[in-house]
């Protein structure tokens, strides 16, 4: 299991890819058929995203042309989206 500071990683990603993606916690939730809460806990590091859901959020990002790696949710060939999307969230 991803120690405190590795779940609070993935959760920055989630939240970063999110935007990038230019989706709200319920846009992206519908998406991938989960809760609102699931994403919010992801993104606050309280979850992580299981294999099947980690699967579901790179088809997402692929469909949108954001190619990630599934095991570490980067970027493929690159570094995770930049900060810096926040006027897009809820």
């Amino acid at each position: 299991m991803e120690d405190a500071m590795e779940q609070g990683k993935t959760g920055t990603f989630v939240r970063q890819l999110r935007l990038k993606l230019s989706m709200t916690q319920e846009e992206f939730a519908h998406a991938l058929g989960i809760t609102v809460s699931t994403v919010n806990r992801w993104e606050n590091g309280h979850s992580e995203p299981s294999k099947l859901a980690r699967a579901s959020i790179v088809g997402l990002a692929e469909k949108r042309g954001v190619r990630l790696d599934p095991e570490t949710l980067e970027v493929a060939g690159g570094r995770p989206p930049a900060p810096g999307y926040e006027a897009y969230a809820r």
